[in-house]
């Protein structure tokens, strides 16, 4: 059970790691921020919805929790997506991505702090390591206030979707409904917010499509149902951990994609990393 937790954390996070690839290629089709978001749920609530169809699950739920799925989906989620996209044009995406991932350090202060979890050793020393290979990657050559405001806000949003996901009802709920719910929630909330802002537009390009398609499907419902079910199994600290493997992937497919160079500083913290995600899958496997 636990190694399927491990599995499934480490499988989404390759498909996190891979969406910014496909996001870019999306908003140079001319999307704006908020349209590429709005796109990307709306493409997760359709696919979700076809596959919670398909194989014939209960998608009934109460108004209470329907009501939680909606506060959680929108702060934990959505808000994550769009603060995130956001710093990727104000500070380079490595710096972005080191302050989003300071949410395992946030993660685990709250479990100790609000619900009394008691760190092993292992976790200590795994969340050190992490937070040393984030810094190592990150690139200090351009920053921008707001950038990192908004970068690390991200963290901190998807901090309190990681722990909902283990303490709240939605652990109760099948995985792929509650990712059609968030999807559809989301869908509502940036459509909205896009039609007041004069934001509000479909793909423009048949090309836009397909990459959104793709990004829904793989990178949103499958990346979102699987990390939902690791989480569950491993614990909300667990799987943020392991979840770090998220930027290295998104680092080597830059590099295989865009031609990007990884320093030696770079390559040293993705090591820490890596090592960090031993360490924590290690620790699951002991509990």
């Amino acid at each position: 059970m636990k190694t399927n937790g491990v599995l499934s954390v480490v499988l989404a996070s390759f498909l996190y790691g891979i969406m910014p690839i496909f996001a870019k290629m999306a908003l140079r089709e001319g999307l704006s921020n908020s349209a590429y978001v709005f796109n990307r749920f709306f493409m997760a609530a359709v696919f979700s919805l076809l596959l919670c169809i398909i194989t014939k699950r209960n998608m009934k739920v109460s108004p209470a929790r329907f009501l939680q799925m909606t506060v959680i989906g929108i702060i934990g989620y959505g808000l994550t997506g769009m603060f995130l996209t956001i710093s990727y044009t104000r500070i380079p995406v490595g710096l972005a991505t080191m302050f989003h991932f300071t949410n395992p350090m946030i993660i685990t202060v709250a479990m100790i702090v609000i619900f009394k979890d008691k760190p092993t050793k292992f976790k200590i020393i795994s969340t050190v390591v992490a937070m040393l290979g984030l810094f190592l990657m990150a690139d200090f050559s351009r920053l921008d206030f707001l950038g990192v405001v908004y970068a690390m806000l991200s963290g901190v949003t998807y901090a309190v979707y990681v722990i909902a996901n283990k303490k709240s009802e939605l652990r109760n709920i099948d995985n792929f409904v509650v990712v059609f719910y968030i999807s559809a929630i989301n869908t509502v909330f940036f459509g909205v917010k896009n039609v007041v802002g004069g934001e509000f537009a479909f793909c423009p390009t048949l090309k836009s499509w397909l990459l959104l398609a793709f990004i829904g499907l793989f990178c949103t419902v499958a990346a979102l149902a699987l990390l939902t079910y690791g989480i569950r199994v491993l614990g909300a600290s667990n799987a943020a951990m392991i979840n770090l493997l998220e930027p290295i992937i998104s680092l080597i497919s830059g590099v295989i994609v865009y031609g990007d160079i990884i320093s030696a500083k770079a390559m040293c913290g993705c090591a820490a990393v890596v090592i960090a995600g031993v360490l924590t899958a290690m620790d699951s496997g002991k509990e």
